[in-house]
């Protein structure tokens, strides 16, 4: 939701434009990060806009944020001032919504702002791990070396969701259309061919009995079966978006055979990764850990990281508290103690990362290799039980005509 301001800085300079965020309550926070005295502060209730609204489908892909980065830290490693590389960059851009945003981060630091702070104000295009290791870079001078670390980092986590995704494909779409297959059949094929059969006084076989009574009942109470089927899904969905449901529901996902393990190895692949990017980055310990847990969306692993970050603020480390973890594996733990003891934490980590990365790339294959031939028996077997429960009483049929 875009938000007009009008703001003073600490000199009394008047300054105003436009910040894209979700609240207000962060509008304000950012300005007063910035150091500004808001005057003025009004939501801008904007035209329809598909990329805010849809950001997944029509914002700037995350592979453009990767290019970006890269080609940024190159402009940047050649001596290009970084307003002048922000604005090539944005000149450059073969992706339209992207473009668009960094023309208005551009417009932001010629206002005073830093780039982090630009950049911050874009939170549905950059992460929030983007623009504070970008902060970190601006404070240390080593800018050009996060980027690429960023980089990195945003291409591991693209080639994993990527990989998740292809494996959930095929089987999704393989029960989709048997159920649109089933439906058509129940409603315009199979009624005709039943009532033929009906009218002839023949004994059916079960299957062609079993099918006739299934799309009798199907015809006869298809708007309540539909409804029904609506009422639970949205009931489900509804409950799912609850606390308590969120909670549930991610207990599952890390506890579900094979599901669980994927789901283990692949947050703690991001979990290891992210943090030693973090660390490496100069980040302390405690800011990491918390922007770490920004990045995990299981529910139960991102109470986890918290009580983790606790532990830190304390002045102690995590290995302790992590092996007596009930998610994350122990080999973990075990890593993180020998990285805390050898002042190492970083380079352990993202080695571990490697680690799980692979067995996650791993179980995908192995459960696609799984997935496939069984959703190909399953749609073979209801093929095979209509064919026969429609072929068999033709031969009753046929003998009667005889």
């Amino acid at each position: 939701m875009p938000y007009r301001y009008l703001a003073y800085d600490s000199t009394g300079m008047e300054r105003k434009g436009v910040l894209q965020v979700e609240q207000e309550e962060t509008a304000e926070r950012l300005l007063y990060e910035q150091g500004l005295t808001i005057a003025k502060l009004t939501k801008i209730r904007a035209a329809f806009d598909l990329a805010k609204w849809f950001p997944t489908y029509f914002g700037p892909k995350i592979r453009d944020v990767i290019v970006f980065s890269n080609q940024l830290a190159n402009l940047v490693e050649s001596g290009v001032a970084l307003l002048t590389a922000i604005h090539l960059m944005a000149e450059e851009v073969n992706s339209k919504p992207l473009q668009k945003v960094l023309h208005e981060v551009v417009e932001d630091i010629r206002q005073g702002s830093s780039i982090s702070a630009a950049l911050a104000l874009h939170d549905l295009v950059f992460p929030p791990i983007y623009f504070q290791m970008i902060k970190v870079g601006e404070q240390t001078g080593n800018l050009s070396n996060v980027l690429r670390q960023l980089a990195v980092h945003l291409e591991k986590e693209h080639s994993t969701r990527s990989k998740i995704r292809s494996a959930m494909t095929y089987p999704t779409v393989v029960l989709v259309l048997a159920f649109v297959v089933v439906l058509i059949m129940f409603n315009f094929t199979l009624p005709p061919l039943l009532q033929l059969y009906s009218e002839f006084d023949a004994q059916l076989p079960w299957p062609t009995r079993f099918l006739m009574s299934s799309s009798q009942f199907f015809l006869q109470y298809r708007v309540f079966i539909l409804l029904g089927l609506a009422l639970i899904i949205g009931g489900g969905i509804f409950y799912f978006q609850r606390p308590t449901g969120k909670k549930q529901l991610a207990h599952l996902a890390l506890k579900t055979p094979v599901i669980g393990k994927i789901n283990t190895n692949g947050n703690s692949a991001r979990f290891s990764r992210t943090l030693s990017t973090l660390l490496s980055a100069g980040l302390q310990l405690p800011e990491s850990m918390e922007l770490t847990g920004q990045t995990i969306q299981n529910v139960v692993l991102h109470q986890e990281i918290e009580n983790l970050r606790q532990e830190t603020m304390q002045g102690r480390g995590i290995a302790t508290p992590l092996s007596h973890s009930k998610y994350f594996p122990q080999m973990l733990s075990q890593v993180v103690r020998v990285g805390e003891e050898t002042g190492s934490l970083d380079t352990q980590l993202i080695t571990l990362a490697s680690y799980y990365e692979e067995e996650v790339d791993r179980s995908l294959k192995n459960l696609t290799g799984l997935l496939e031939p069984g959703m190909v028996i399953f749609v073979g077997l209801i093929v095979a039980f209509v064919a026969v429960a429609i072929i068999l009483p033709m031969y009753s049929l046929l003998g009667q005509i005889r």
